[in-house]
């Protein structure tokens, strides 16, 4: 809010609008701004179905890393 508060910058609202729990924090803070609808213009900043579905049907890379000092007593 304190960067948005002389001018609205949709710049700052960006990394909320990936999530559905940033989306809705997002409309708050708007409300309070009264800024209700320069939620239309964040809409560029939401992800797509299809990038969504890319990143979570991906299997992450795991490393595990095997301590040689480790002391089991």
């Amino acid at each position: 809010m304190e960067r948005n508060t002389p001018v609205f910058r949709p710049d700052t609202c960006a990394e909320y609008m990936k999530a559905p729990c940033g989306r809705l924090l997002v409309r708050i803070v708007l409300k309070d701004l009264q800024q209700e609808k320069q939620f239309a213009t964040l809409k560029q900043y939401q992800p797509s179905l299809k990038q969504l579905l890319q990143e979570g049907c991906t299997v992450p890379k795991t490393t595990i890393y095997i301590n040689p000092k480790f002391n089991k007593s």
